[in-house]
């Protein structure tokens, strides 16, 4: 049985995948279980960076047909919570990271992929195998891989289900670092430390921004950008940013 798992360090939440005998697959009650512990930290204030993880040897293999999907099948587990995980990821107006060590196949390369920031151990691999066993791609990789990597390499990796390697991975703006499997840990906690010091709510306007305005047009985006700052002018982080900049030293955000 997969087990979700929410643990906390001071700002930080992680969220872990847990079933290793199956590779970290997901169960329905597990996707809907994990869905509910994102829409949660998403609200949550005292919260400034979420990581997804897997535990042991993999990240998430995807849904468990093998061991009982659930009487829907696939799509019970998209409406039972696969694709608010993936909304909820992507709309989170905080920095979200997968820390990924070991596979990341069908919906879990696609919940990777929906983070901000994918560290990936060099034994990381990456493949959407959804056509391997006659399904059409879900959890969002058609949203999500063609603006990482183009429409025609999406293409390419949806249909064929070629797994990719944590370098490759890089090379094609799927991951964002490739890191030696022992230090994967270390180096994830600098990177969420640095993340979780940064003006949350700035981060999340970035976010919003980037998404958004990759299907408006130039003067929609411009708009868009001026009503956001608009809002970021009347935040502590701003005063604060301004205040440091004017005493030469670095600032202290505190999400506010």
């Amino acid at each position: 049985m997969t087990e979700i798992t929410v643990s906390r360090d001071d700002e930080t939440a992680t969220v872990t995948i847990s079933n290793p005998e199956r590779m970290n697959a997901l169960s329905t009650s597990a996707c809907e279980t994990m869905a509910e512990s994102l829409r949660t930290l998403a609200h949550d204030r005292s919260v400034r960076c979420v990581v997804v993880t897997g535990s042991g040897e993999a990240f998430c293999s995807g849904i468990d047909l093998a061991g009982g999907a659930g009487a829907g099948g696939p799509a019970a587990e998209l409406e039972g919570g696969l694709n608010a995980i993936a909304t909820s990821l992507l709309r989170m107006e905080k920095p979200t990271v997968a820390s990924v060590s070991g596979p990341a196949i069908g919906a879990g390369a696609s919940i990777a992929t929906a983070c901000d920031f994918v560290y990936a151990a060099t034994s990381a691999e990456f493949g959407w195998g959804f056509t391997d066993i006659g399904l059409a791609p879900d959890t969002g990789a058609t949203y999500v891989l063609p603006r990482l990597v183009g429409v025609r390499r999406a293409m390419e990796l949806l249909t064929t289900g070629r797994r990719i390697s944590a370098e490759e991975a890089v090379d094609l703006g799927v991951a964002t670092e490739a890191i030696p499997d022992p230090q994967l840990d270390e180096v994830v906690n600098q990177r969420v430390e640095m993340l979780r010091s940064r003006p949350t709510r700035a981060v999340g306007e970035a976010k919003r921004l980037l998404l958004r305005n990759t299907h408006r047009s130039l003067e929609e985006a411009l708009a868009a950008e001026t009503r956001a700052q608009k809002r970021m002018v009347t935040t502590d982080d701003f005063s604060e940013g301004i205040q440091a900049f004017a005493e030469q030293r670095d600032p202290e955000f505190t999400g506010r």
